[in-house]
């Protein structure tokens, strides 16, 4: 009987993990393969036979396998009045679960890697968010999407990563009535309207600046 699956996938949960929290502690390029090794209590060339290279390994440690649009459909149940305080409830709550260890990695990560920020913003952010205004928003629903995940990320960088003081002793009610209301007002709320400079007041000839 072929016993290696059953090896192989407990010692990459193991590596891992390590990762992730040599992300947190470190950051993403603050993070080497003999730093997850010595963590996970093995020989560095464990950790490229298993993921091949360092960028390999933290693309895995920051994978959030979670589906954004069921998870924003969890959030539209109830009023659409109330969608952006849901928002917030959810996402601090998700930031903060022990389980979800990975979505703060992936938070930290995007700070210094082009690739995961695109990987974050395809997805989780476009899927999340853009389901959310589609439902509730009366008009351009891409332009109210993209500035509440941009508060929301603002929020979560403040608050966990750049751990600054105010923010990060304020109570969650506290938070998601101030932060509600703004995703609420950007997501369904009237956007201020538009300057139309082409109907600007033609400058009048003959005054005394022409003179």
């Amino acid at each position: 009987m072929d016993t290696g699956g059953f090896w192989n996938q407990p010692m990459r949960r193991v590596l891992i993990d390590a990762a992730q929290q040599e992300i947190l502690e470190h950051g993403y390029h603050g993070t080497s393969l003999r730093g997850v090794a010595r963590r996970g209590g093995v020989d560095p060339s464990l950790v490229r036979h298993y993921f091949g290279s360092k960028d390999e390994l933290l693309l895995e440690a920051v994978q959030v396998r979670i589906d954004p649009v069921q998870l924003a459909k969890e959030v539209l149940r109830g009023a659409p009045s109330g969608v952006g305080r849901r928002i917030v409830r959810f996402m601090l709550g998700f930031w903060e679960d022990p389980t979800s260890s990975k979505s703060l990695v992936r938070l930290v990560s995007t700070l210094h890697s082009p690739q995961i920020a695109e990987l974050t913003k395809d997805a989780f952010v476009e899927p999340f968010f853009g389901t959310i205004a589609a439902e509730v928003s009366p008009d351009r629903p891409e332009l109210r999407a993209a500035l509440a995940a941009s508060q929301m990320m603002m929020l979560g960088f403040s608050r966990y990563v750049l751990r600054e003081p105010t923010l990060s002793r304020t109570e969650h009610q506290e938070l998601v009535r101030i932060i509600g209301r703004s995703l609420q007002n950007c997501l369904t709320g009237p956007l201020p309207a538009t300057k139309n400079l082409r109907g600007s007041a033609p400058a009048v000839a003959g005054t005394g600046a022409d003179r």
